[in-house]
């Protein structure tokens, strides 16, 4: 056993050494791209596993399934097979569990709340935690015996990782924060490329490069909107924006609605992969695919493939210039957003003017973090670009 622990501890990140020294029941990683946080605790489950005097259960959890088994289970079996220890153990695919020395790793996901509220565990790692809601980490927390193991990249400005834990300086809660420049195992070319991000976005720096939380920035394009549960939303006429989207970017759908002068936006898919069957089914299982729809009207031939699939798609009015009037349109509404919609409250934080080499912050906004802002702006430009229609109830 001894031979194992060597083997580990040789090559580990100084993560590693902060989890494995801290006695705090809460051990928190913040930090940017790269930094070998999540790698690192991996490296300390592996440890506690093959060192371990009697049976001992973890629980590695991350937002979705798929997102957990590209990234941290991947990297878990692939340390569990350099060492090999993992031919030696049973990894129960089915039931996404690894067995080895009597101690059992199950990889876990929010979305599986029988999973998540029904059991006990000695260890809980979260990994990207900042994609759950601070409801999540209380069922969670509620149900680990020893101690739980956080790490996320602080892309938000306002979080509950900040308000619930670490800026409350809580006695059980230890918090570090690394960057690339910790990874020992990091490749020159992608160093390189991380600190082209200094010169290129500043803002995209402090996170990523420096491992800080983020600011609110003057660039960005959506500053006061508001956020309330949806349960407290208002029954009114609903209609939908809808951004196409399959491999890299995500298909994104919302449900809009307005009173007055207030919008009311609510998300109801962020996902990769989804074919328009997928998104004719997903919408009739909702009971939507009635509802007015307006789609990004570049892709007339999945408007009319929804049509034929019996959902009231209609493409969005576009042209010269549709993009910064329609975010004009937006910001003369007080937007309200559901505390639910996550990946939406992200890109409202993260969608940016673009800025020039001088300084200059110009009004163009940069193509990225913007899949259900663009399907916002579809559905409330088409409807609501007449401003003589700007304040009917």
């Amino acid at each position: 056993m001894e031979a194992s622990r060597q083997k580990v501890t040789e090559s580990c990140n100084i993560q590693f050494y902060q989890t494995l020294n801290s006695n705090a029941r809460i051990k928190i990683h913040q930090g940017g791209t790269r930094s070998g946080k999540t790698f690192a605790v991996c490296q300390y489950l592996v440890y506690r596993i093959t060192t371990a005097k009697k049976p001992l259960t973890i629980d590695i959890v991350r937002k979705t399934l798929p997102a957990i088994k590209g990234s941290v289970q991947r990297d878990l079996i692939g340390i569990l097979q350099r060492l090999g220890i993992y031919y030696k153990g049973v990894h129960n695919k089915s039931e996404n569990t690894f067995t080895y020395n009597g101690c059992t790793i199950s990889f876990l996901s929010v979305d599986e709340p029988q999973k998540i509220r029904g059991r006990k565990r000695a260890i809980c790692f979260i990994n990207e935690a900042n994609e759950l809601h601070y409801e999540d980490f209380r069922q969670l927390n509620m149900r680990t015996t020893e101690q739980l193991i956080i790490d996320f990249n602080p892309s938000d400005p306002v979080h509950w990782l900040y308000t619930e834990l670490i800026d409350i300086e809580r006695d059980d809660v230890e918090t570090w924060i690394t960057t690339y420049k910790d990874n020992n195992f990091l490749p020159e070319e992608l160093v390189r490329e991380i600190e082209l991000l200094r010169e290129r976005d500043p803002d995209y720096w402090r996170v990523f490069g420096e491992g800080q939380r983020a600011v609110f920035s003057s660039r960005q394009i959506f500053q006061n909107w508001t956020q309330i549960p949806y349960a407290e939303f208002p029954d009114l006429d609903y209609h939908l924006g809808l951004d196409f989207g399959f491999t890299n970017d995500p298909t994104a759908i919302l449900k809009v609605a307005k009173k007055g002068n207030k919008l009311y936006v609510h998300e109801l898919l962020y996902k990769t992969g989804y074919t328009n069957r997928d998104i004719a089914d997903f919408l009739k299982a909702q009971g939507l695919n009635h509802t007015l729809m307006f789609c990004d009207s570049a892709e007339p031939k999945s408007i009319v493939e929804l049509k034929q699939m019996d959902c009231l798609a209609k493409p969005a009015v576009k042209g010269a210039g549709s993009i910064t009037a329609g975010i004009s349109l937006l910001k003369e509404f007080d937007v309200i957003i559901s505390q639910e919609s996550t990946n939406l409250i992200k890109e409202q934080q993260n969608y940016y003017w673009q800025q020039l080499k001088d300084g200059t912050v110009i009004n163009t906004p940069i193509d990225r973090h913007n899949h259900l802002c663009d399907a916002l702006r579809y559905s409330t430009y088409s409807l609501y670009k007449n401003r003589n229609d700007f304040f009917v109830i």
